[in-house]
Protein backbone atom coordinates (compact mmCIF):
# COMPACT_ATOMS: atom_id res chain seq x y z
CA UNK A 1 0.00 0.00 0.00
CA UNK A 2 2.59 2.23 0.51
CA UNK A 3 4.18 1.79 -3.12
CA UNK A 4 1.02 2.44 -4.12
CA UNK A 5 0.58 5.50 -2.51
CA UNK A 6 4.02 6.26 -3.32
CA UNK A 7 3.25 6.30 -6.99
CA UNK A 8 -0.08 8.21 -6.83
CA UNK A 9 1.90 11.42 -4.70
CA UNK A 10 4.44 10.98 -7.84
CA UNK A 11 1.96 10.82 -10.62
CA UNK A 12 0.68 13.70 -8.92
CA UNK A 13 3.88 15.75 -9.06
CA UNK A 14 4.08 14.82 -12.55
CA UNK A 15 0.54 16.13 -13.27
CA UNK A 16 0.98 19.67 -11.46
CA UNK A 17 4.28 20.21 -13.50
CA UNK A 18 2.64 19.61 -16.46
CA UNK A 19 -0.44 22.02 -15.81
CA UNK A 20 2.19 24.39 -14.95
CA UNK A 21 3.99 23.85 -18.49
CA UNK A 22 0.73 23.85 -20.44
CA UNK A 23 0.05 27.02 -18.77
CA UNK A 24 3.41 28.50 -19.60
CA UNK A 25 3.11 27.10 -23.15
CA UNK A 26 0.23 29.24 -23.30
CA UNK A 27 1.25 31.98 -22.61
CA UNK A 28 3.89 31.87 -24.99
CA UNK A 29 6.87 31.06 -22.72
CA UNK A 30 9.56 28.20 -22.47
CA UNK A 31 8.06 25.61 -20.08
CA UNK A 32 10.18 25.32 -16.43
CA UNK A 33 13.34 23.26 -16.07
CA UNK A 34 13.18 19.53 -14.68
CA UNK A 35 13.96 18.36 -11.71
CA UNK A 36 17.71 17.38 -12.50
CA UNK A 37 18.53 21.02 -14.69
CA UNK A 38 17.70 20.25 -18.24
CA UNK A 39 14.95 22.32 -20.23
CA UNK A 40 12.30 20.22 -21.21
CA UNK A 41 11.62 20.21 -25.26
CA UNK A 42 9.30 22.51 -26.37
CA UNK A 43 5.56 21.29 -26.62
CA UNK A 44 3.01 22.00 -28.34
CA UNK A 45 -0.84 22.77 -25.80
CA UNK A 46 -2.21 19.84 -27.38
CA UNK A 47 0.33 17.30 -26.50
CA UNK A 48 0.66 18.63 -23.24
CA UNK A 49 -3.11 18.14 -22.79
CA UNK A 50 -2.80 14.65 -24.10
CA UNK A 51 -0.25 14.11 -21.56
CA UNK A 52 -2.53 15.49 -18.71
CA UNK A 53 -5.69 13.61 -19.73
CA UNK A 54 -2.62 9.96 -19.84
CA UNK A 55 -1.53 11.28 -16.60
CA UNK A 56 -4.75 11.55 -15.04
CA UNK A 57 -6.51 8.83 -16.00
CA UNK A 58 -3.27 6.53 -14.87
CA UNK A 59 -4.00 8.09 -11.25
CA UNK A 60 -7.49 7.31 -11.19
CA UNK A 61 -6.94 3.60 -12.39
CA UNK A 62 -4.38 3.40 -9.20
CA UNK A 63 -6.57 5.15 -6.92
CA UNK A 64 -9.59 2.35 -7.84
CA UNK A 65 -7.01 -0.44 -7.50
CA UNK A 66 -6.03 0.92 -4.30
CA UNK A 67 -9.35 0.71 -3.32
CA UNK A 68 -9.73 -2.29 -4.43
CA UNK A 69 -7.16 -3.70 -2.89
CA UNK A 70 -8.10 -2.22 0.21
CA UNK A 71 -11.17 -3.62 0.26
CA UNK A 72 -10.48 -7.29 -0.60
CA UNK A 73 -7.61 -7.03 1.92
CA UNK A 74 -9.31 -9.00 4.63
CA UNK A 75 -10.83 -11.45 1.52
CA UNK A 76 -9.19 -15.06 1.52
CA UNK A 77 -10.68 -15.65 -2.03
CA UNK A 78 -8.25 -19.13 -2.64
CA UNK A 79 -9.90 -20.63 0.81
CA UNK A 80 -13.06 -20.90 -0.31
CA UNK A 81 -12.13 -22.15 -3.61
CA UNK A 82 -10.02 -24.84 -2.90
CA UNK A 83 -11.87 -25.97 0.81
CA UNK A 84 -15.38 -25.03 0.04
CA UNK A 85 -16.52 -25.39 -3.14
CA UNK A 86 -16.69 -28.21 -5.38
CA UNK A 87 -14.29 -28.13 -8.28
CA UNK A 88 -16.85 -30.02 -10.88
CA UNK A 89 -18.46 -27.27 -10.56
CA UNK A 90 -16.04 -24.59 -11.30
CA UNK A 91 -14.97 -26.90 -13.83
CA UNK A 92 -18.35 -26.95 -15.47
CA UNK A 93 -19.15 -23.09 -15.18
CA UNK A 94 -15.52 -22.67 -16.84
CA UNK A 95 -16.41 -25.15 -19.75
CA UNK A 96 -20.05 -23.67 -19.98
CA UNK A 97 -18.56 -19.95 -20.14
CA UNK A 98 -15.28 -20.86 -22.45
CA UNK A 99 -12.91 -19.88 -19.43
CA UNK A 100 -9.42 -21.21 -19.31
CA UNK A 101 -9.40 -23.59 -15.98
CA UNK A 102 -5.59 -22.25 -15.80
CA UNK A 103 -7.20 -18.64 -15.01
CA UNK A 104 -9.08 -20.07 -11.90
CA UNK A 105 -6.61 -22.92 -10.76
CA UNK A 106 -2.91 -22.71 -10.71
CA UNK A 107 -0.78 -25.38 -11.48
CA UNK A 108 -0.78 -27.22 -8.19
CA UNK A 109 -4.12 -27.06 -7.74
CA UNK A 110 -5.07 -28.41 -11.32
CA UNK A 111 -2.93 -31.26 -10.12
CA UNK A 112 -4.84 -31.92 -7.22
CA UNK A 113 -8.10 -32.09 -9.03
CA UNK A 114 -7.22 -33.72 -12.04
CA UNK A 115 -10.40 -36.04 -10.98
CA UNK A 116 -12.55 -33.18 -11.65
CA UNK A 117 -11.43 -31.82 -15.00
CA UNK A 118 -13.99 -34.89 -16.81
CA UNK A 119 -16.73 -33.33 -15.64
CA UNK A 120 -19.91 -32.67 -18.81
CA UNK A 121 -20.49 -28.73 -19.02
CA UNK A 122 -23.70 -29.13 -18.12
CA UNK A 123 -23.13 -30.80 -14.46
CA UNK A 124 -24.84 -29.50 -11.55
CA UNK A 125 -24.16 -30.18 -8.30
Amino acid sequence: MLKLNEKIEELKGILDGLKKDLARVKKGKPPLKSADGKTKKNMNPEALERKIAQTTTKIEKMERDKETKEDLKTVALGTSKINYLDPRITVAWCKRQEVPIEKIFNKSLLAKFAWAMDVDPSFRF
